[in-house]
């Protein structure tokens, strides 16, 4: 199972957000639904092998955690209309959820696990924290059963220097910036190449 962990300084902690307007409305959602579309599917495929969980830390109701996993999703299309809306689901059953997860539909589940809670969870596994002034994948060799830690278009907290505590590697997928969602499916592809 590849596993991406997405950092959202800005992600809306409730379902105020607009559709027509996902970029502009608050929190970005855009780029929350983009990652979620290149972490779990193919052209003509659903990523199986693969989970997204985005931490949620903007307004009004932070912190949250809400999970997509491509071997248990179903009839969700990838798009970022499509992927708001069961956001938006998600979010009005804030109200019901503590610590564990709570699935509110298949292949979704939400959380009031904080960002550093989701680490903590993960740190005797491999971690991975794409960070531009990282080792290059090519030469880190990341396995398939690893995590990747990545945050939005603002970055991640201290600047990834919590990397270290939880015995994280730095890792950059290519000498430029690229966008979160790019670099997720530069994570797959370099996976896919090795067949892992």
């Amino acid at each position: 199972m590849r596993e991406f962990i997405m950092y959202s300084s800005k992600g809306a902690t409730a379902p105020e957000f607009f559709l027509k307007d996902l970029p502009g409305s608050g929190g970005r959602m855009d780029l929350v639904a983009r990652c979620v579309i290149s972490a779990l599917w193919l052209s003509r495929d659903m990523r199986r092998d693969s989970r997204i969980v985005f931490s949620l830390n903007g307004p009004p109701d932070p912190p949250l955690a809400i999970s997509f996993d491509g071997g248990e999703l179903e009839r969700v299309s990838p798009d970022e209309r499509n992927i708001s809306i069961w956001i938006k689901k998600t979010l009005k059953q804030r109200k019901d959820v503590g610590g564990d997860w709570l699935e509110t539909h298949k292949g979704i589940q939400i959380s009031r696990k904080s960002f550093w809670n989701l680490l903590e969870e993960r740190k005797d596994k491999n971690l991975y924290i794409l960070q531009e002034e990282g080792d290059d994948i090519r030469e880190v060799k990341p396995r398939g059963e690893d995590i990747f830690v990545l945050g939005d278009h603002i970055g991640l907290p201290e600047n990834g220097k919590f990397a270290e505590k939880f015995g994280a590697k730095r890792i950059s997928v290519g000498p430029e910036s690229y966008f979160s969602s790019q670099s997720i499916s530069i994570v797959h592809n370099e996976l896919d190449r090795r067949g892992v």
